[in-house]
């Protein structure tokens, strides 16, 4: 009986224990807050279309800044989603992103299914926008 009273008080001391300290995480951020958020997001929208035949190219990927945040071109070569906007300076892989700063990546990911087009970047200062639109050319491959 004695030992059953002790495993007992055992388990009672790991629940309470971890109630506590979730307990204790919780007033901590409730009194000091989350923390300062790194990113806002914007709107990303376009359209991609070919530089020799100026029809829309279905497809692209477009991706920001190396990261998470990527979209594809639709058939009638137009992309839409929120891409997060460093709040801060970074550097990766060799390449220094600065506040407000997006570098949008456009890659033909699909081969020659609908041409071949050459992978493009681009760099467009965000600067607290809702919204960021970018029309591009791109060029086939030789």
């Amino acid at each position: 009986m004695k030992k059953v009273e002790l495993k007992t008080r055992k388990l009672l001391r790991k629940i309470f224990g971890s109630i506590s300290l979730t307990a204790m995480a919780f007033i901590f951020q409730a009194c000091y807050g989350p923390g300062p958020d790194r990113y806002y997001d914007v709107k990303l929208t376009g359209t991609v279309i070919s530089k020799t035949s100026n029809l829309p190219i279905n497809g692209i990927k477009i991706s920001v800044n190396e990261g998470y945040n990527y979209g594809f071109t639709d058939e009638n070569g137009k992309f839409n989603f929120y891409a997060g906007v460093p709040n801060w300076n970074y550097e990766r892989d060799g390449v220094h992103y600065t506040q407000d700063i997006l570098n949008i990546h456009f890659l033909d990911i699909d081969g020659i299914e609908n041409g071949n087009f050459a992978d493009t970047t681009i760099v467009i200062n965000a600067a607290r926008k809702n919204e960021v639109r970018v029309n591009i050319e791109l060029r086939e491959k030789k």
